[in-house]
């Protein structure tokens, strides 16, 4: 079984938070509605979460 690298794990996680980060952006761009924008926010913050508290564990 291979696992994959801590760079490529922490890779993927920046990836996941940079498109949160810009779905929220095009969402309040379009004028969406607040709560698909909170909800995308909230994706995001997630997205943000997750990278910081990995690279504490490290």
């Amino acid at each position: 079984m291979s696992y994959p690298s801590p760079v490529t794990a922490a890779q993927q996680q920046t990836r996941v938070a940079l498109e949160a980060m810009r779905a929220y952006f095009v969402a309040t761009a379009q004028a969406r509605p607040r709560r698909e924008r909170q909800r995308l926010a909230n994706e995001w913050l997630n997205a943000v979460r997750q990278m910081r508290t990995r690279s504490n564990l490290q």
